[in-house]
C-alpha cells in the first residue's frame, strides 16, 4: 500500500527547513540542490512543490503575513476601545518579530543582496509594510475621535513613532542579537500611555 502524503505538511516543512538553511547560509548562497538535501527530497520531487529557491523565499514571507493578517484582522473587526486594539496589534507584531528572529536575519540579508546587485527594493518593503501603518494610523484617529486618546494625538506622528519601534527590533534582533520583546513592549506601552486623553 502506498503512503499518503499530506503535500501541506510538506510544502510548510520544506519553507521551514528552507528559512533555518538560509540564515545559516545567507539566501544567495544556498543552491536549490542544497534545499533538496536539507529537506531530504530529491530535487525532482522539490521542484512538483517549488520552481525556484526565490519561490519557497516568497511563500514563506507570504505564509508569515498570512499569520499576521488574520490576527489583524479579528483584533481591527472586534468591538473592543481603539486603544485596546492598537495595544493589541503592537503585542502581535512584536511576538511576530521575536518568533521569526531566524526569518528576520534572512529577510535582511536577502534585501541587502538585492540592493548590492542595483535592484530597489523600496516599492517592495513597502508592500509588506504598508498594511500595518494604515492599521495602527486607523486606529489611532479612532481613539482621537472617540476621545480615548488627547486630541493633540497626530495619527502621522505617532504611526511613525510606533512603526520605529518595530524597525528597532528588527535591526537588534538581526544584527546585534540583543533585543528583549519585554523592552520592546514597555516601550510602545509608554508611548502608547502617553496618548490617553488628559
Amino acid at each position: 500500500m502506498r503512503a499518503v502524503v499530506d503535500h501541506r505538511a510538506r510544502r510548510q516543512e520544506v519553507i521551514a527547513k528552507a528559512i533555518r538553511l538560509f540564515a545559516r547560509l545567507g539566501y544567495k548562497d544556498v543552491s536549490f540542490r542544497e534545499l533538496s538535501e536539507e529537506c531530504g527530497l530529491a530535487r525532482t520531487v522539490l521542484y512538483r512543490y517549488f520552481r525556484s529557491k526565490r519561490q519557497i523565499f516568497d511563500c514563506a514571507i507570504s505564509l508569515a503575513l498570512g499569520r499576521i493578517v488574520q490576527k489583524h484582522n479579528e483584533i481591527v473587526h472586534s468591538k473592543l476601545p481603539a486603544s485596546v486594539r492598537l495595544r493589541q496589534i503592537c503585542n502581535v507584531v512584536t511576538a511576530t518579530l521575536f518568533d521569526n528572529r531566524d526569518f528576520l536575519c534572512v529577510i535582511i540579508d536577502f534585501v541587502m543582496s538585492m540592493k548590492r546587485e542595483g535592484h530597489d527594493m523600496t516599492r517592495r518593503i513597502m508592500r509588506f509594510t504598508i498594511g500595518l501603518k494604515r492599521i495602527m494610523h486607523t486606529l489611532i484617529t479612532w481613539g482621537v475621535h472617540k476621545g480615548e486618546f488627547g486630541a493633540y494625538v497626530n495619527p502621522d506622528i505617532v504611526t511613525d513613532i510606533l512603526y520605529s519601534q518595530f524597525e528597532s527590533a528588527v535591526l537588534r534582533l538581526a544584527v546585534s542579537g540583543d533585543a528583549v520583546q519585554a523592552d520592546v513592549v514597555d516601550c510602545i506601552d509608554e508611548i502608547l500611555k502617553g496618548l490617553t486623553a488628559r
